[in-house]
């Protein structure tokens, strides 16, 4: 069994605190400081604290804003989810390098010496679920993502934007990759200790694919 990867996202998004400062920056765009203490009502250096973890997780830039006085310039956050981003290509290479190291996902899938599409989504996908610490598995057509024993979910039953914020990263990080792969909706507690992801695949990328196998099985996205 290969070992698992580390972590890396756990402890950054384990605070309630920059669970909602992300969320107010994936729901109303830039956003300074300022602003965040506002809606946030957290204190302006606790907010800064926060915001640098985000940034270097790769979460979140900044950047200032030009100003024709004297004085230090504003600085404005935002989600980084741009495809230009380079925060977010940063986090994008990374995860293509953790993923080239543990290749373990959809033993289904014909062995390639260069992933298509699906494969490098999916290689995303699982890479980005370890380091937030969640143990998922897919379905044989890669169309519903189950995450079981989530370790937000006493967070998120009293605080929906945790799970609002986890299904725009998921997501972001499909997004990562040009495949046919989209996540159209989130089931929190969907079932016992349990919740689901749906998946679709891009009608016209879906019907060129190769058929997967009848006998597959919903196999684990992460693995112990």
């Amino acid at each position: 069994m290969v070992a698992r990867r580390p972590r890396s996202y756990v402890k950054t998004l384990s605070s309630l605190s920059r669970i909602k400062l992300l969320h107010e920056l994936q729901e109303h765009g830039a956003t300074t400081v300022t602003e965040l203490a506002a809606a946030t009502g957290l204190h302006h250096n606790t907010v800064r604290e926060h915001l640098h973890r985000l940034i270097d997780a790769g979460f979140v830039r900044s950047q200032p804003i030009p100003r024709t006085t004297k004085g230090r310039p504003k600085v404005l956050y935002r989600a980084a989810t741009q495809a230009d981003d380079p925060v977010r290509n940063s986090r994008r290479v990374a995860a293509k390098v953790r993923a080239e190291h543990g290749r373990k996902l959809i033993p289904f899938r014909e062995v390639r010496l260069e992933p298509d599409p699906l494969d490098r989504q999916i290689d995303i996908l699982d890479d980005h679920m370890q380091q937030c610490g969640f143990e998922a598995v897919l379905n044989a057509d890669a169309t519903h993502m189950t995450i079981h024993e989530c370790p937000l979910s006493d967070l998120a039953r009293d605080h929906p934007q945790v799970c609002e914020v986890h299904f725009a990263l998921i997501k972001d990080a499909l997004e990562l990759e040009d495949g046919p792969l989209t996540a159209l909706a989130q089931h929190p507690f969907s079932a016992p200790g349990a919740c689901t992801v749906h998946l679709v695949h891009d009608a016209s990328e879906a019907a060129a694919s190769r058929p997967i196998p009848a006998h597959s099985q919903e196999l684990p996205l992460t693995s112990a």
